[in-house]
């Protein structure tokens, strides 16, 4: 194989690849649920409490930036709680098998993420969004 012919041939499979990605990112975006397999919910509720929790991790940026201290607490919590909700909704589309036991840790880190959002939800909106799908991701853990 030449060189051009080797060039070619890369930009053929990064052009598929991107193309790939694209429709997944699509798929993703649509916030339609699109799991399957034995764990789609708890992958599906996973995907949702991420989102939530980055705008949450936005929010809490925001404020602390601005002098509100008392943000610190929440934004450790949701910095935690993302990390889980990502590996448990992999695990769960993986169809991995130790998504139940992995699932049993990130509705603890859902329960504390609660708790703290608890704190905001009366007077913060997206702290009371984010508390509800750290409450709705608990009940799928506890499901799986």
């Amino acid at each position: 194989m030449n060189r051009r012919d080797m060039i070619l041939q890369t930009a053929t499979s990064v052009g598929t690849l991107a193309v790939g990605l694209a429709a997944g990112t699509q798929a993703l975006a649509a916030d339609k649920p699109v799991a399957t397999g034995n764990f789609s919910k708890l992958a599906d509720t996973a995907h949702a409490c991420v989102k939530t929790g980055l705008i949450c991790m936005s929010h809490c940026q925001k404020e602390l930036a601005q002098g509100n201290k008392s943000m610190a607490e929440c934004l450790k919590s949701v910095m935690e709680l993302v990390a889980a909700c990502e590996s448990l909704e992999k695990l769960a589309l993986y169809g991995s098998a130790h998504t139940k036991d992995f699932a049993k840790v990130t509705a603890k880190i859902c329960a504390d993420c609660a708790k703290i959002c608890e704190k905001h939800a009366q007077h913060m909106e997206i702290c009371k969004a984010c508390m509800e799908a750290c409450k709705e991701c608990e009940k799928a853990c506890a499901a799986a």
